[in-house]
């Protein structure tokens, strides 16, 4: 049964994985095509210099099969020292699938010879080929010392061990299943064997796909490991049921919700047009919302204008704006400018979010020459303040210096909530670059009415990226209607770097409400990082208040994170005076929730 077994696996996979010019090459190296004693009329015999210009007189014949069995005879007369020259000379063989073949062919040819040289070849090929080279010389190898092929294998890390084995398995389809466990079991890839062996009863059952299909899905080998025997299935199912396919996909469990959306993509990219037809008459609301966006968005990657004529007439017409959405959305990744110029296509109402994605590719190389383009666009799309925060947010990832010197002589003051909003997005770019000089141009800029100033940005963006010295030392000029804001972001930063004491002893220069903010600030960091710590600390904390509001942290944190016992946290609120543990009892005393960046 295993040997029937791994035969259809080997074969199934040969049709659907290997491509047209590898097939006889695969076929010879599991014996289709015999090796002989006959010198080849093309012989690369020790007779002969290695030069790559040997290899192409073999190539003349147009049959891969010819070519491969031209080169097993040629080869099968070479010693080892012959054969690592020719692996050397193999690499300069221009045409890939002509390099891909005789490379098999040498690697089989020495691993029958010395097969730890022959897998001390692979340092010198490409990763993209590595696994393939491998399958080749550990299925040659198991089948001359099987032993040997799986002390080796061992060797071998993560998924090249799995390579490794799936030869072995492959090759030594003569072994009874046991031997085959237990080969699997020596190299602790037991996923491994039981994918393979899954595979292979899968394929073999493709006379009837829904098998195949419940096979693989109830054999409790993780589903992204068969995304390839998947796909397989669900083409072959396609070809009796047509795009039903679509629904046995989406109504299938899957763990990962990816491998859904893979094999659905993978469909309807054959047809995306007929696969919208199909969804269009989908019952059931949420499949049929599910596969419509699939397809669209795959469609637009090749034909966005197409998919938007198919859309304009979908029902049900509620879909029609979120679709032509998602369209528009592929389209502004793909092909940004394409997408500008056929904006108008687009509906109002759904222009603006796709602008902003197709503007901000282009930010990344043009910036100014995105900017120029926002500025000439024709087409109605409302308020573009947005696509001009995108504009200036790439630019000012790549270029923090230039983007605030455009904002400051570009934008005009009087306009002040989109120049503070810009300079917001620049000034935390240049923050990283040279902070000392964001914060005297935050400084310098006027403070709006009901927000901060945009020092306490800066304070903000120094805190966050552990700068935590330098943004004490810039507090004294932070204006004071930003202060309790900016002492807060460093409490913080210094409460996750484990400078909690520091961090109280920072606030004792505060006084009234802004002491009693930054405390609360201190405390809610503390029981969040570090509630045993804060529990411990509770006695060596500067005010009653802070007192209080630790307490109320640490029962607050607690509902959510289970630390401490209701007797521990009894213990904590008899420290506090009556009138405070009672607050905290009946709830009178909150804590921040939220915290304002």
């Amino acid at each position: 049964m295993a040997g029937l077994t791994l035969g259809v696996l080997a074969v199934l996979a040969v049709q659907h994985f290997v491509p047209q010019q590898d097939h006889a090459t695969q076929g010879i190296a599991q014996g289709e095509v015999a090796r002989t004693e006959t010198a080849s009329s093309h012989s690369l015999s020790s007779a002969n210099t290695t030069d790559v210009g040997r290899f192409e007189q073999i190539f003349d014949d147009p049959s891969p099969a010819e070519q491969s069995k031209a080169l097993y005879n040629a080869f099968s007369q070479n010693s080892e020292k012959e054969l690592k020259q020719w692996w050397i000379q193999s690499q300069k063989i221009e045409r890939a699938s002509h390099r891909n073949i005789a490379q098999h062919v040498i690697l089989q040819s020495l691993t029958a010879i010395d097969p730890q040289e022959a897998l001390r070849s692979l340092d010198d090929a490409s990763m993209l080929q590595r696994d393939a080279f491998s399958r080749t010389i550990f299925a040659e190898w198991a089948e001359l010392h099987l032993d040997d092929a799986i002390k080796a294998a061992a060797k071998l890390a993560g998924a090249q061990r799995s390579v490794a084995l799936e030869a072995i398995l492959e090759s030594r389809d003569d072994l009874a299943e046991d031997k085959h466990r237990a080969i699997a079991v020596r190299l602790e890839r037991e996923e491994t064997y039981h994918k393979f062996f899954s595979d292979a009863k899968a394929l073999q059952s493709t006379a009837d796909p829904r098998e195949s299909w419940d096979i693989l899905l109830t054999d409790n080998v993780d589903d992204l490991l068969q995304m390839e025997t998947l796909a397989i299935v669900a083409d072959t199912w396609q070809g009796k049921i047509g795009f039903e396919i679509l629904s046995k996909i989406y109504r299938s469990e899957f763990k990962d919700p990816w491998i859904k959306r893979q094999l659905t993509a993978t469909i309807v990219q054959g047809d995306p047009a007929i696969a919208l037809e199909y969804a269009q008459g989908v019952p059931e609301e949420h499949e049929q919302s599910y596969l419509s966006h699939v397809i669209v968005e795959e469609w637009a990657r090749t034909d966005p204008l197409a998919a938007l004529a198919a859309t304009s007439a979908f029902e049900p017409s509620s879909l029609v704006a979120d679709l032509q959405e998602e369209i528009a959305d592929v389209w502004a990744r793909t092909n940004p400018y394409e997408l500008i110029e056929n904006i108008e296509l687009i509906s109002q109402s759904s222009r603006l979010s796709p602008l902003e994605r197709a503007f901000s590719y282009i930010a990344r190389e043009d910036p100014l020459g995105a900017i120029e383009s926002l500025n000439a666009l024709e087409t109605p799309v409302g308020n573009t303040s947005p696509i001009l925060l995108k504009i200036v947010d790439e630019w000012s990832t790549l270029q923090p210096e230039a983007a605030t010197d455009w904002v400051l002589k570009n934008v005009d003051p009087e306009n002040k909530q989109l120049r503070q909003s810009l300079l917001k997005e620049v000034l935390t770019s240049l923050t990283r670059q040279d902070p000392r000089k964001a914060f005297e141009i935050a400084l310098a800029q006027p403070t709006i009415a009901f927000s901060f100033g945009l020092e306490a940005q800066v304070i903000f963006q120094l805190s966050l990226d552990g700068n935590i010295d330098l943004a004490i030392s810039l507090l004294p000029r932070v204006r004071h209607r930003s202060q309790a804001h900016a002492y807060g972001h460093i409490a913080r930063a210094m409460v996750k770097k484990g400078r909690t004491f520091e961090a109280l002893e920072l606030g004792s220069g505060l006084e009234g409400w802004e002491q009693q903010s930054y405390y609360e600030d201190v405390v809610q960091a503390w029981a969040g990082a570090d509630p045993t710590g804060l529990y411990a600390s509770l006695k060596d904390l500067p005010t009653s208040a802070a007192q209080t509001r630790a307490v109320s942290a640490l029962y607050f944190n607690n509902d959510i994170n289970p630390v401490f016992t209701n007797d521990q946290l009894e213990q904590a609120k008899s420290l506090l005076n009556p009138e405070d543990a009672a607050q905290i009892r009946t709830g009178s005393i909150k804590v921040k929730r939220s915290v304002p960046k």
